[in-house]
């Protein structure tokens, strides 16, 4: 267990660190899928203060750098923290320990997003219940289709099995599973409430891609990555479980729900 979930801190150092992790987990993400929503009336409030720039127009682009930049600091964090141990941030032998258990959690848990995304796709039963006239970023994404992006785009989706687990996944596991359990470990001492406290940012996070798909699943994942992770204390092995699951969700359509201007067009 890290030293700095041990330690004792007086009340007021307990407060800022509540404070900073409702604003990095809570607030942020909350601003962007505002944003996302309002991207018109964001840029507005940033001209009328003379921030009329080009890139600050819309925030999807900014996505996977504001992700990137995120990671860097965080990361630099840890690595200077002597309390902290690095051999979290790979961990091979203990991951290794973990892949039998992770693939038999995934075997039935594969099967049931294969029913999520059967059901979400138009034609199906769910989807006409809930169909509404919402659009594309609503609940439902017309578009949707059980294993259409393979089919349809095998060169995109070819890259997304290659590219995501390095450029999306590890840095994920870096933020709500290293970095999260180690900086708030203080606030949060027994190990169901890391999981928990970790599974429910990870989830909300997702609420940038405004629908409530992307943050439930996201929500159940997160709490298998942080349990993962609890048990292990090996980002690798977080990260092995999290990108199964989540090239598995772009490869039976559930993809479109995690859109950011980064995947689809």
């Amino acid at each position: 267990m890290p030293h700095a979930i041990h330690e004792k801190r007086p009340p007021a150092h307990l407060l800022i660190r509540a404070i900073e992790m409702l604003t990095l987990f809570g607030l942020v993400p909350t601003a962007f899928a505002y944003w996302r929503a309002k991207p018109d009336a964001v840029h507005n409030a940033l001209a009328t203060l003379g921030l009329d720039i080009p890139l600050l127009r819309h925030p999807n682009g900014l996505l996977l750098p504001s992700l990137a930049g995120f990671t860097l600091i965080c990361l630099s964090w840890l690595l200077l923290d002597r309390s902290f141990d690095r051999r979290r941030l790979w961990n091979a032998q203990a991951a290794r320990r973990q892949f039998a258990h992770i693939v038999v959690v995934a075997a039935p848990m594969l099967v049931v997003l294969i029913a999520v995304a059967w059901q979400l796709q138009p034609g199906s039963v769910l989807y006409s219940l809930l169909d509404d006239g919402a659009d594309s970023r609503g609940l439902l994404w017309p578009g949707a289709e059980l294993f259409g992006l393979p089919r349809r785009n095998t060169r995109l989706w070819l890259m997304i099995m290659v590219f995501y687990p390095l450029v999306s996944v590890w840095p994920q596991e870096v933020l709500y599973r290293a970095f999260f359990f180690h900086r708030y470990g203080c606030l949060l001492s027994r190990g169901w409430q890391r999981v928990l406290a970790s599974a429910i940012a990870f989830g909300y996070m997702h609420v940038l891609f405004l629908n409530p798909v992307a943050p439930l699943l996201t929500l159940v994942g997160g709490i298998l990555f942080a349990w993962t992770y609890e048990r292990s204390r090996s980002v690798l092995a977080a990260s092995i479980e999290h990108a199964i699951y989540g090239c598995w969700v772009f490869t039976v359509g559930l993809g479109a729900y995690f859109y950011g201007g980064t995947v689809y067009s």
